[in-house]
């Protein structure tokens, strides 16, 4: 197996030259703090997930800024979500992970992710391979990526290393792997279980990118640009930042109707998110939203239109 990198052949009258370039991202949560998002893109990041939630209850609070401000810089997002089977059901940890990160689920968006990997309690990681046997683990993350599934229509991706991939059975090889193997080295995985291939390959725990303070985890794409397209469901990757100058809302800030106007465009989905990526129900007519009733702050206007772009706007309630 090898890691095939996306080509350009630039043809001159006597010479070609071929520049080839993988396709790298990042894996960020609130230990990244604040990321300059501008300067990770500018660096030649593609892709990033960030971590949405944890458990049954918990939400990470970097999460709504990380994936706005990401998109925002056309970077191509998308949400994990961190396993407790320890704690939950597999049901309790898909309602919570849903809850929060729904609105960055679908085309455009890198595909949701379960991460199990040992949690800790006061500092001790837990064996998840000494609670559960290989079928009762494998049973519990298949249920939620049914779960995931079934809600949003779109197949999760699995995220493990190699004690973990060789410990589940083979009912989650149909899943895409993103495979955990920090050996700061871009050759494929191995020790990957039952799965024939896999699509990401989280090689580095201590990479240094332009606009973030300290170490973050780096990972690469196993395929071309157009193989990722494809994972990703789109061309959207292409059109969200560059666009989201076609679209004007005004008055922002607001302290109750905001006019949108895209032109000739026609609008499909119009939504309304809060700092905590939870949907707020909004009436949408004759071209503005009443924000009336919201509570002062900062919200996130996401617009889809009938020929598929996408548009991502800050709003702010006074």
């Amino acid at each position: 197996m090898k890691i095939t990198i996306s080509c350009f052949l630039i043809f001159f009258s006597i010479i070609s030259i071929t520049f080839c370039q993988d396709v790298l991202g990042i894996d960020v949560s609130n230990w990244q703090g604040n990321i300059d998002w501008e300067q990770v893109k500018a660096d030649g990041y593609t892709f990033a997930w960030a971590k949405s939630t944890e458990g049954m209850t918990y939400t990470d609070p970097m999460f709504v800024d990380n994936m706005e401000n990401g998109l925002n810089a056309n970077v191509v997002m998308g949400a994990y979500h961190f396993a407790r089977p320890d704690n939950n059901t597999p049901q309790q940890d898909a309602a919570n992970f849903l809850n929060v990160a729904s609105a960055y689920i679908g085309n455009g968006f890198l595909p949701p992710v379960l991460d199990l990997e040992n949690p800790y309690s006061g500092g001790q990681a837990i064996l998840l391979t000494d609670m559960f046997t290989s079928e009762e683990l494998s049973s519990w993350a298949e249920e939620w990526m049914i779960e995931v599934q079934t809600q949003t229509g779109i197949a999760p991706f699995i995220y493990i290393n190699g004690n973990y991939a060789n410990y589940l059975n083979s009912s989650l090889n149909e899943y895409g792997l993103w495979f955990a193997q920090p050996d700061e080295n871009l050759s494929p995985p191995i020790n990957i279980g039952s799965w024939e291939d896999w699509r990401f390959k989280q090689y580095s725990w201590w990479g240094a990118v332009s606009g973030i303070q300290g170490d973050v985890d780096l990972n690469i794409f196993n395929g071309t640009i157009q193989d990722f397209n494809t994972i990703i469901g789109i061309n959207t990757a292409e059109m969200t930042a560059n666009q989201n100058n076609d679209v004007n809302v005004f008055p922002n800030p607001t302290s109750g109707f905001m006019n949108i106007n895209i032109g000739e465009a026609e609008i499909d989905k119009i939504a309304l998110h809060d700092t905590k990526g939870l949907i707020q129900e909004t009436l949408f007519k004759d071209g503005s939203i009443d924000c009336s009733f919201l509570n002062p702050g900062l919200y996130y206007l996401h617009i889809v239109t009938k020929d598929g772009f996408k548009y991502f706007k800050k709003i702010n309630k006074i």
